[in-house]
């Protein structure tokens, strides 16, 4: 599946949604797409496109958070977050306490992934 996304430089772009690591909103309705190497604006609810995504492995993590599965490095229960690989490091999303169970579950199938509840 692919998105119609502007990217960072103001140019139109399908994004394959394989290449998401994450999307966040800033609250007001604006949601930014996060790729391994860049980050793309569209105008859209954060629930519609966690919806449109679920099929493809990502799953909301938080009201504003959606998060794609094959690029979690790590899970930390105590903190409340994901750590997520990107072509420039990790970055860190957070994570309900009620979308714990679903992340831990998920990570249990999927070798090598970190899950620390200290």
């Amino acid at each position: 599946m692919k998105l119609p996304l502007v990217n960072s430089s103001g140019e139109y772009r399908l994004l394959d949604v394989r290449e998401i690591v994450y999307l966040q909103t800033n609250g007001s309705g604006e949601v930014t797409i996060y790729s391994y190497d860049d980050k793309y604006k569209i105008i859209s609810m954060v629930k519609d496109l966690s919806f449109m995504l679920e099929d493809a492995g990502f799953v909301r993590t938080d009201r504003g958070t959606v998060i794609n599965t094959e690029s979690i490095e790590s899970f930390d229960g105590i903190l409340n977050i994901v750590k997520l690989r990107t072509s420039n490091g990790e970055v860190v999303a957070p994570v309900t306490y009620k979308m714990q169970k679903q992340i831990k579950a998920y990570l249990k199938g999927v070798k090598g992934v970190s899950v620390e509840n200290r």
